[in-house]
């Protein structure tokens, strides 16, 4: 477009003039919205009355407003300038002000004289140059942009303090604002009339972003691209069906790919290029990433920079598990399920033969009498019937001394320990799998706080650190290697979950949110490091059985398929929270970490026979959160039922979740979670 639309050719512009005209750098890429605009100035600027000088452009902020701006001065061969408003503006800074200014020579009061020193705006007016006026609707006085109104008539002026300044013909004005945003409000409907042209900008096509990105990164893998781009458009989607006030733009795109393809993770650069920028809070965070994985893009994600990885690094083998236990090496069978993908690391060169200069000779111990090697098994050792007992009995006494001395002393008790069946194991897997693609990802972006919580260096002849040191690997024992967090330190979190299984929790489908919301938990929560109890409780199932705890999921527990017996979790019958609360807070004190986190999942109000319910019930529970909170225990309530107010009445409103989409249970409870690390 060189030339083409230059509308005053025969002007002399200053040498100062001339460095303000917008260069278009090689990466630009004309838009639709480019040619329009010009296209119709050129055509109106010899009809006098119809000539437009006045533009509009509206849209969410990175959508390119006002690169389109500099386009148009390179295009049309104006000088190019801008003025960014602000809330408290005032006509001073749309006309200019009057000024003191003192001699050289001296600064006495005498030698004081005034000078006018025009604005931008009136600069760019009397000169003839383009001016972009950014984010006007955020001035809070309507006045101040008055002052415009009649200025940006066709034959306009500007009455200063000094003078009259007379609109240049070649004088064109561009108005960028964005829609709808903190401090938004509506543009002056005078200003708003005297527009000729107004662009509403939004996302270019997704061409259109492909192209730009790769002329702006010199990044030209178009898969990548077209799936970056894919997301881009879904997040923006998103946030504005959701009304989260960020945005997700061009500026984010561009920035995206080009850490993609200086070498940066697609999906662990996503949140610090775009999500981050849209919104930081979690709740807003967890509806984009399910927005994402609803449309499969996670997945791409991760399957992109697999597949950018293995192409990167040639070095793979792959071994193959056969019905038999053997392994062998080869090409991957088609629906092979057992094949393990081996890759060298990037500083492993040379040949496993070949040894190093500073390595020691070592030979095991794990020998048998004969000198053949010992191998261990490696699968998680199952509690015998003995110690299951004996646990479950432990926990039998340390909750009835958890209620002596309170009004519940009398209360007949029973800890349940529930075993797990096939089909309970089934269907946890099966719910878990839904659940892990959310989960994964809150533990992806976790761990590197724990990462933080570590030593940062590395003791020489210790057994931990976070550099590794070759001839330190192994103790002299050979059977403890050296380990990355040391053994003292440990994340500082430990939670307790405390489901209410009153026959209430059955309805709405309250039971299955609370289930799932027990597997999110406990994934993220073993994924991390983090100590976690699982317990639901009952009252009145029997006259021997006035209150009843089910030990789902215990800290202290060596069983490693306890978790399944989640899906055991079930409306029984009333509810004595107060005894619960007490029982399993003295529970979740034996962890030695730090933070204590006690969450409750509850659809009502405390009920049992014969008279724990109302004010009774109310002042127990206020009661036994005090005295657990001072003791350094944090409360929260997930209120899922009718009861909301009640539940929060005792709990706090500050400590109480409004869950009124049991679906989104699960996520918030992890996320939660996470704000306490």
């Amino acid at each position: 477009m060189e030339n083409q639309w230059l509308l005053s050719p025969h002007r002399q512009l200053t040498e100062a003039e001339k460095m303000l005209v917008w260069k278009k750098p090689p990466s630009h890429i004309e838009s639709e919205a480019e040619r329009r605009i010009c296209a119709e100035v050129k055509r109106n600027w010899q009809r006098g009355e119809m000539r437009i000088t006045n533009i509009l452009l509206e849209g969410d902020a990175g959508s390119g407003k006002t690169q389109l701006a500099k386009a148009l001065s390179a295009d049309f061969g104006l000088p190019y300038t801008k003025i960014t408003c602000f809330a408290d503006m005032d006509k001073s800074d749309v006309l200019g002000s009057i000024l003191p200014v003192l001699s050289e020579d001296g600064h006495d009061a005498k030698e004081v004289r005034y000078q006018f020193y025009p604005s931008e705006i009136v600069r760019a007016y009397e000169n003839g140059w383009l001016l972009e006026i950014q984010e006007p609707t955020v001035i809070r006085d309507a006045a101040v942009l008055m002052a415009l109104n009649s200025a940006l008539e066709p034959d306009g002026s500007i009455n200063l303090p000094t003078r009259i300044v007379h609109r240049h013909p070649d004088f064109i004005v561009v108005i960028t604002t964005n829609r709808g945003y903190n401090g938004w409000r509506p543009l002056n409907e005078a200003l708003r009339d005297r527009v000729q042209h107004s662009e509403k900008m939004d996302l270019p096509p997704k061409a259109v972003m492909m192209e730009r990105a790769a002329a702006k990164t010199g990044y030209g893998d178009e898969a990548v691209l077209s799936l970056l781009a894919d997301t881009i458009i879904t997040l923006d989607a998103t946030a504005k069906a959701n009304a989260i006030k960020g945005v997700a733009g061009m500026r984010s795109y561009l920035f995206w790919a080009d850490a993609v393809a200086n070498g940066a993770a697609l999906r662990a650069s996503m949140y610090h290029k775009v999500i981050y920028k849209i919104t930081t809070e979690p709740e807003e965070i967890t509806i984009l990433e399910q927005a994402l994985t609803a449309k499969g893009l996670m997945k791409q994600l991760e399957q992109a920079e697999t597949h950018r990885c293995e192409s990167q690094n040639s070095a793979v083998m792959e071994l193959h598990l056969t019905d038999d236990g053997e392994y062998f090496a080869g090409e991957e069978r088609p629906g092979d399920q057992n094949a393990v993908r081996l890759r060298k690391s990037a500083d492993s060169e040379g040949h496993s033969d070949q040894a190093s200069d500073s390595a020691i000779e070592t030979q095991s111990s794990d020998n048998g009498d004969d000198g053949a090697p010992m191998y261990h098994e490696m699968a998680p050792e199952h509690p015998t019937e003995q110690q299951k007992q004996a646990f479950r009995k432990q926990l039998n006494q340390q909750a009835r001394e958890s209620v002596k001395g309170s009004l519940h002393q009398q209360v007949k008790l029973i800890v349940h320990r529930p075993e797990a069946t096939g089909e309970n194991r089934a269907e946890y897997l099966q719910q878990a799998s839904v659940l892990m693609p959310v989960i994964q990802e809150l533990v992806q972006k976790t761990m590197p706080l724990l990462e933080h919580e570590t030593t940062s260096e590395f003791a020489r002849g210790q057994l931990y650190g976070t550099t590794f040191c070759a001839d330190r690997v192994a103790a002299q024992d050979f059977r403890y290697f050296a380990r990355k967090r040391p053994p003292a330190e440990n994340p500082t979190l430990a939670v307790a979950l405390r489901i209410d299984e009153s026959a209430s929790m059955t309805a709405f489908g309250r039971l299955e949110a609370a289930r799932q919301a027990a597997i999110a938990l406990y994934e993220f929560c073993t994924g991390c490091g983090i100590p976690v109890l699982i317990y639901g409780d009952t009252a009145d199932r029997s006259r021997i059985e006035q209150m009843s705890l089910y030990s789902y999921v215990d800290f202290a527990s060596k069983d490693p398929d306890e978790k399944y017996s989640l899906m055991g979790i079930q409306g029984r019958s009333n509810n004595r929270d107060g005894m619960a609360l007490r029982i399993i807070a003295d529970r979740l004190l034996q962890a030695a970490q730090q933070t204590k986190l006690f969450i409750s999942i509850s659809d009502g109000q405390p009920k049992a026979m014969p008279d724990y319910t109302g004010d009774l019930a109310v002042a127990d529970m206020k009661q036994t959160l005090q005295e657990y909170r001072r003791k350094g225990i944090l409360f929260l309530a997930a209120a899922i039922g009718q009861d909301k107010e009640v539940i929060s009445d005792i709990y706090g409103k500050e400590n109480t979740l409004d869950i009124t989409d049991l679906k989104l249970l699960p996520a918030r409870l992890v996320q939660i979670i996470a704000r306490y690390l």
